[in-house]
């Protein structure tokens, strides 16, 4: 009995190498296939929770970072709306009226005048535009160039460039000046009397005294001063990005169509 099992234990044994000798190809291809199969649907899943892990990590940080520019939109109200308020019971205490209007255009330039000279564009969409008048252009709230005729044509020369000028006021004391431009982030304020004090830090806003911008529009900040024969010089950090330009808004002052504000 026991010999008969062994041999039928032998015989099972042969028969499975047979098998494996006859169909091994055909086995390996299938368990090769299964787990092929197997691999791809891992990795695809894989990519598929990593996708929706990143679509939600960058919502959430949009979300965030919209919440954060809302909040300091609301606070910009806030004060302009504060500013407005003094200046409206200001003007009624005084018993005077404004003397100049402004009205903005938004306008798009068309492209640089000159190669390599990144402060000067064409301005071809603006409308409103005289010849013989200077305008001032802002940008973000911020006073960044001026707008001038040549060839008939308006052309946008920002802060950056020494062809812009502009008459600013600086500090608490006001102190009067041209502002000039030196590079892309710099302006130079010229002829400012010698007696006025200037510190670091000080904030540089339009006068209006040249009818190019209204006044009190944020310029800069000071960086330094240098003392000249009978005047002085202040050397300006420009709020505003001249490199930039995508959309600006061009300012008419005492223009007759002018809007005033409620």
């Amino acid at each position: 009995m026991n010999r008969f099992n062994r041999k039928i234990t032998l015989l099972i044994l042969l028969g499975i190498v047979i098998l494996f000798s006859l169909y091994s190809s055909s086995v390996r291809t299938l368990f090769v296939s299964f787990t092929s199969t197997l691999r791809s649907l891992y990795l695809d899943f894989t990519y598929s929770v990593e996708k929706r892990a990143d679509e939600h990590l960058f919502q959430a940080e949009r979300v965030e970072e919209l919440q954060r520019e809302l909040e300091l939109l609301q606070k910009r109200f806030l004060v302009c709306r504060s500013d407005a308020a003094k200046y409206r019971s200001l003007k009624e205490a005084m018993g005077i009226e404004a003397d100049s209007n402004a009205t903005f255009e938004i306008v798009r330039p068309q492209g640089y005048a000159m190669v390599g000279n990144f402060q000067q564009l064409w301005l071809d969409g603006l409308k409103r535009f005289d010849p013989a008048k200077n305008y001032g252009v802002v940008r973000n709230g911020y006073a960044v160039g001026i707008v001038v005729e040549k060839s008939r044509r308006p052309l946008m020369i920002l802060a950056g460039d020494p062809e812009c000028t502009f008459a600013v006021y600086i500090g608490d004391e006001r102190a009067p000046g041209i502002a000039t431009g030196m590079d892309a982030r710099r302006m130079v304020v010229k002829y400012i009397p010698q007696w006025l004090k200037l510190k670091t830090g000080d904030e540089v806003r339009t006068s209006g005294l040249d009818h190019i911008f209204p006044p009190g529009i944020p310029v800069g900040r000071v960086l330094s001063t240098r003392r000249m024969q009978g005047f002085q010089n202040a050397y300006i950090e420009l709020y505003g990005d001249t490199l930039h330009p995508d959309f600006v808004w061009v300012v008419t002052v005492g223009g007759s169509d002018a809007e005033s504000d409620s």
